[in-house]
């Protein structure tokens, strides 16, 4: 019967280690899986995969390789508001090694992208930024976290 209770113990300790080490992330009351955004609509959080508040348009303006024969890209980034109301607080995710000297119009915070606080997106309207990526493509980049007005 011990032996029974603790192999039954020990699997609810690995049960809840595996889930308490995951990468969820904090949306209000709510944990968002990685890869799914945090809505906050006039104060309602809620955690979707697809976000289609906003729209991530990635444009590559430039390449080039470097004396080291290692290409680069330069990409400019539209965030375009597609709600009907003013959009702020928006933190951009990716999960490319972006260098923080090679961003402008966006603050690198690990691997996650946000803009300064007085920047907000009336409906319909978009705001740019670009960085610079090595290799051949854009980085991937999604919505983790946006803030839509009353």
């Amino acid at each position: 019967m011990k032996f029974l209770i603790t192999i039954l113990l020990f699997a609810l300790l690995a049960i809840s280690f595996s889930s308490a080490s995951e990468d969820h992330f904090q949306c209000g009351r709510y944990a968002c899986l990685p890869g799914h955004s945090c809505i906050c609509d006039n104060g309602v959080y809620r955690c979707v995969y697809v976000c289609e508040e906003l729209t991530i348009v990635q444009t590559i303006t430039d390449s080039w390789v470097d004396s080291e024969k290692k290409p680069s890209v330069k990409v400019n980034v539209d965030v375009i508001n597609h709600t009907h109301r003013t959009i702020k607080d928006i933190v951009i995710a990716t999960d490319a090694h972006l260098n923080s000297g090679q961003i402008w119009g966006a603050h690198l915070n690990g691997f996650f992208l946000d803009f300064p606080d007085y920047i907000s997106i009336a409906p319909g309207q978009k705001h740019s930024f670009g960085y610079i990526n090595r290799g051949t493509s854009a980085a991937h980049l999604w919505v983790q976290h946006v803030y839509i007005s009353a």
